[in-house]
């Protein structure tokens, strides 16, 4: 599923929110949090399960990458047509974006590239979040991310 700019950066405005103590990760007890916050019964919801499937490395906290990808796993901030089958973006579409993070144009995201894009457009990341989400993006090793890397992470 391919993210546009807005739904990511709302996927991160939501991270902020459950993120009550500001550390970079949700836990479980700022998510049950989060669901009392907005009069929804945590009793209603299998916690369990889904920190068990948001929480890829198992560490107890979920990342904004993780939570982004739990996001697309549940179907969440998707468009949809009025089939109801998400919409995806063209290539097009995704290189546009890809080229706003691409700041020297080389072909490749960095997490510099990606800490600075976030930066302008009002989200600031700590390092260790700008690296998970190239780690979780990243699936040649490179430390980086290449286009192909890019459309499928968006």
């Amino acid at each position: 599923m391919i993210y546009s700019e807005t739904q990511l950066v709302s996927i991160r405005q939501q991270f902020n929110t459950i993120d009550k103590d500001g550390d970079g990760f949700v836990t479980e007890a700022e998510f049950t949090e989060a669901l009392k916050d907005d009069s929804r019964d945590p009793v209603e919801y299998d916690l369990q399960k889904f920190f068990s499937s948001a929480d890829q490395n198992k560490d107890g906290k979920i990342t904004f990458s993780e939570f982004t990808e739990a996001c697309s796993k549940l179907g969440l901030h998707t468009s949809a047509s009025e089939s109801g089958i998400p919409f995806e973006k063209d290539a097009s579409q995704t290189n546009k974006i890809f080229n706003k993070f691409d700041a020297n144009k080389d072909g490749f995201i960095t997490g510099d590239e990606l800490q600075q894009a976030l930066k302008n457009q009002g989200d600031s990341m700590s390092k260790e979040e700008i690296d998970d989400m190239i780690k979780s993006a990243d699936k040649d090793g490179d430390n980086r991310v290449n286009r192909d890397e890019f459309s499928r992470m968006i």
